[in-house]
């Protein structure tokens, strides 16, 4: 640069680019060995003031200097992959977006070159895809911008002095960078209006600026605003930066148990700590040498680092936040992590380490969920744009008309198809509520100790946070209850006699033929069994109960294992006996069994939930449910949801398939242990299949019968969650203005969530023609008379 001064090699401002360098400045620096002026300050290679005790010795420490092995191999990938260009290669001859693979994410994750930085930046962000597709230049959009005297412009000069004060290019109004990030600023809340300005892009650009041309900054901040971080991050909500703590709250729990119990004793809110590390990428709190490394990897893998680098960051300090005496200490501690870390490559690979598995689907489908109840905690759901607005890329502002084919790709700007779609979401809403109040308008009629239940629909965080808790509660240790299908009269002082559709709790199963139950806190009876010599083929009692087939060896005993182990000789205790054949087991969870929400007793609450709740609950998963494609298909939520029930349970399938094959019921496999709801779904939508595919049963059907199922259990809200979290799945059957790909999936959530006040006892099998026929005529006639003469309860009943 003739007639300039030119920074010392690893000297001062040696690593900004060199439009930003401060002549002023260097001047002085120049006329340093002549003694004619020093320089008031002294600043390292990034312009930033340091103290002139750590800047005496030459060269400064820490510098950011190139590794030659490094360089080259940047330069022999490069080479490589463009190998068929002839002649020397040049960065006009690379191409606009490098191929992704395995091989650049090493070099990135390695340290890009310094001097490589601007160049590889703008590629592995997409940001010059960006710039050269742009219908609007740079310049068109400054010139748009700078007569624009909106609230954001005045909050933009207000900042300009504040964002960088400790860096020579901001740190003045005559400093080479304050105009810069004027314009870039102002240019950015004309072109995103639903943003405006917000003090964390400010941050961000001007670090940019440091090493970047302006208008290159600016087209970076473009591709981090619409793909690297989600939509409305640094909206006036901030809502896309809070969902993510959320996100990252969650992450602690999975991979930093030690410290999510630490924050939980001491109560400590750590989105205090860490929204502002999110909301600036980090510009603001880490050294910017060790900013230089985390941006190399953000701007090649986007925010999936945020959180990756976090974990490292907090794991690194895992044991001394442990070992702090006191809240104060550990959020003493907590602010200060990103300022004491210096050493890049220990923080990447222990971030790597501890979450390198982490994946992009895995955080978005967080961030669905949590953004989707971080609306409903706030109240926002109803809003006629709200769902529609956030879950999309912020839209920009343009002068043009877009294409035929970018509106096909981005959806529609149509102000009357988006009104459209959002009356229709109401009616659905509505459709639903209603659908739901009239099957509890029916429990409270029928039933009356359900008259005190509550309706209104609990749209608060913590009621999500207590679903899965409630769930796991309410499986375990909860006695199994089955219905009589017949009267049984008890003719022996060990037996329990019940009348049909008494609810009997079950005490043992371990009999295959015989169980053991209570009936109004009553088994039965007392009665002494004297056993001589044990049971078995030389087994001999004293009182002949019964004769039956030993479930044990197979062969005629006297008394059944059960038996000789609950009444030792002498003892006596009512031991409540009956014919399991003679009773059915329900599928109700945690509540008390009601007999308006039994099909086989009050048929009326078959068209209530068949006819009426199972409609409307097709018409929100119809919504926004992609068509057929040119070569035809089906196309039906129960394919959805056959698909995205696999899909939760396939990554951890043998384990899960292990436990279906044991389990006996929807809810507890044989050792106990609960089900999660993914499993659970997955285990009724086979189920549902094996049954109805055998009577070729419609996919309506299907729908309708696995509704049902999740009635009895009590978890279709929670199912509805799991369909929604499956972001693959969602993406590939629904339309992005959907229910389900929308955060509005929450408010039917909590919506569904008012259902489980009541207890449902509901055939799954209740539309097919034989299960029907067998419902009716549950024994062949006499068959009772004879069981009950003979206790021949081994036998096996034909229908």
């Amino acid at each position: 640069m003739s007639g300039s001064h030119v920074p010392s090699a690893n000297g001062p401002f040696s690593a900004l680019t060199p439009s930003m360098w401060p002549q002023e400045i260097l001047a002085k620096y120049a006329q340093k060995e002549e003694a004619v002026e020093q320089p008031e300050f002294c600043y390292d290679e990034f312009g930033f003031r340091v103290d002139k005790e750590d800047a005496d010795g030459t060269p400064y420490s820490g510098q950011l200097l190139e590794d030659p092995p490094q360089r080259l191999r940047w330069q022999a990938h490069l080479e490589f992959t463009h190998n068929h260009d002839v002649g020397d290669l040049t960065w006009d001859k690379i191409a606009v977006s490098l191929p992704r693979s395995e091989k650049l994410r090493s070099l990135v994750l390695a340290g890009v070159p310094h001097s490589m930085r601007p160049q590889l930046w703008m590629r592995l962000s997409g940001a010059l895809q960006k710039k050269r597709n742009s219908e609007l230049s740079y310049r068109e959009i400054v010139k748009n911008s700078s007569n624009d005297e909106t609230i954001a412009a005045k909050q933009i000069e207000k900042d300009l002095l504040r964002t960088m004060p400790s860096n020579a290019c901001f740190a003045h109004v005559s400093g080479v960078g304050v105009p810069r990030l004027r314009r870039v600023l102002r240019a950015l809340a004309w072109l995103y209006p639903e943003i405006g300005y917000c003090q964390g892009t400010g941050m961000v650009a001007a670090c940019l600026l440091l090493f970047l041309e302006e208008d290159d900054a600016f087209w970076m901040m473009c591709a981090i605003v619409e793909d690297l971080l989600p939509a409305s991050y640094f909206s006036t909500t901030l809502l896309g930066v809070q969902t993510d703590q959320r996100v990252l709250r969650h992450l602690i729990v999975q991979y930093l148990p030690r410290l999510d119990r630490l924050l939980q004793e001491h109560d400590i809110e750590l989105s205090l700590i860490t929204l502002h590390w999110f909301l600036t990428a980090f510009a603001s709190v880490v050294h910017i040498r060790l900013l230089l490394r985390l941006w190399d990897l953000f701007f090649y893998e986007g925010s999936l680092v945020l959180f990756q680098a976090t974990l490292g960051m907090l794991r690194l300090k895992e044991d001394e936040l442990i070992q702090s005496e006191n809240s104060a200490s550990i959020f003493n501690t907590l602010s200060d992590i990103p300022s004491q870390l210096e050493d890049a490559d220990l923080l990447l690979a222990e971030a790597m380490r501890l979450a390198g598995s982490l994946t992009a689907v895995a955080v978005e489908t967080q961030r669905r969920k949590h953004l989707a109840y971080l609306l409903a905690d706030q109240g926002q759901l109803l809003g006629a744009n709200a769902t529609a607005s956030l879950s999309q890329v912020v839209r920009r502002r343009t002068q043009r008309r877009k294409s035929g084919i970018t509106s096909l790709l981005f959806g529609e700007d149509d102000l009357e198809a988006m009104k459209a779609k959002n009356i229709k979401q109401t009616e659905l809403v509505a459709d639903l509520r209603e659908a739901i109040l009239r099957v509890a308008r029916h429990f409270q009629c029928t039933d009356p100790k359900n008259c005190n239940v509550e309706l209104t629909p609990d749209y608060s965080m913590e009621s999500h946070q207590r679903d899965h808790e409630n769930y796991v509660a309410c499986s375990r240790g909860h006695p199994r209850r089955a219905k009589a299908l017949l009267d049984f009269e008890r003719h022996d002082d060990d037996e329990l006699g019940f009348r049909k559709n008494d609810i009997i709790t079950i005490v043992s199963q371990k009999d295959e033929h015989c169980w053991v139950g209570e009936l109004n806190g009553l088994r039965g009876e007392a009665s002494v069994w004297c056993v001589v010599q044990g049971w078995g083929r030389a087994g001999q009692a004293v009182k002949l109960r019964r004769r039956r087939v030993c479930s044990a060896c197979r062969s005629p005993c006297v008394l059944s294992p059960v038996a000789v182990a609950a009444c030792l000789p002498g003892s006596a205790s009512p031991t409540g006996w009956f014919p399991a054949k003679f009773v059915e087991v329900l599928d109700e969870r945690s509540k008390e069994y009601s007999i308006a929400g039994d099909d086989a007793v009050t048929e009326g609450v078959t068209d209530l939930v068949r006819g009426t709740l199972c409609p409307a609950l097709k018409a929100l998963f119809e919504h926004g449910l992609k068509k057929p494609s040119l070569l035809g298909g089906a196309c039906h939520p129960w394919l959805f949801i056959e698909e995205a029930a696999g899909r939760e349970v396939e990554r951890d399938f043998d384990s899960v398939y292990s436990r279906l094959v044991l389990c006996k019921t929807y809810r507890l496999d044989e050792d106990g242990k609960v089900l999660t709801p993914e499993e659970l779904l997955y285990r009724a939508v086979q189920s549902v299949n094996v049954t109805h595919d055998a009577a070729h049963a419609q996919m309506d059907v299907k729908l309708r019968s696995l509704i049902c199922v999740g009635l009895n259990e009590q978890v279709l809200h929670l199912w509805l969650e799991v369909l929604c979290s499956s972001l693959p799945t969602v993406e590939k059957w629904y339309q992005p203005w959907s229910f389900l790909r929308s955060p509005g999936w929450v408010q039917i959530k909590c919506e569904l969530r008012v259902l489980c006040c009541f207890a449902f006892s509901l055939s799954q099998d209740w539309e097919l023609p034989a299960k029907r026929e067998e419902e009716k005529k549950p024994l062949k006639e006499g068959v009772q008379d004879m069981l009950v003469k003979h206790h021949l309860f081994s036998w096996d009943i034909d229908g």
